[in-house]
């Protein structure tokens, strides 16, 4: 830990960050996807629904600190046979430690079991992995 942390020269909000940014460099760091999973019944209408992506300790806190925007960071896969679903960009923008996702369905038959799936991609920050995410929508009827 810093010495930061115990010198009442220092504010409280950067004592905060400076803990983020250890957490950080000592490799605590987690993509997390909500919703991780939702189920809507089957439709053949259009649909949206967005998924908030942070970069978080184990503990869960976000680390605030993070702005980048990360290259072929997020892709989306479908399972429909007569639908898609899409992202606006493949490129991840992460403004103080959080994105929103929107995906798209477009007006086709979304049925029962049929799947879109959002994956945020691994990424290297400050040297240590983050390992890949999903969020998973399942049509369920």
């Amino acid at each position: 830990m810093s010495a930061i942390q115990s010198d009442p020269r220092f504010s409280i909000p950067l004592k905060k960050e400076m803990a983020l940014r250890d957490a950080a460099a000592a490799g605590d760091l987690v993509w997390v996807l909500t919703p991780a999973t939702v189920a809507p019944a089957p439709t053949t209408a259009a649909w949206t629904r967005d998924v908030t992506v942070t970069l978080e300790t184990a503990a869960g806190d976000v680390h605030t600190w993070f702005d980048k925007a990360i290259s072929t960071g997020v892709s989306i896969a479908d399972t429909s046979t007569a639908g898609t679903a899409t992202i606006a960009a493949t490129t991840l923008t992460i403004k103080n430690g959080k994105a929103i996702i929107t995906v798209t369905g477009d007006a086709a038959a979304w049925n029962d079991t049929q799947t879109d799936t959002l994956t945020v991609a691994q990424a290297t920050i400050m040297g240590a992995t983050v390992a890949a995410k999903t969020s998973v929508e399942t049509f369920t009827a």
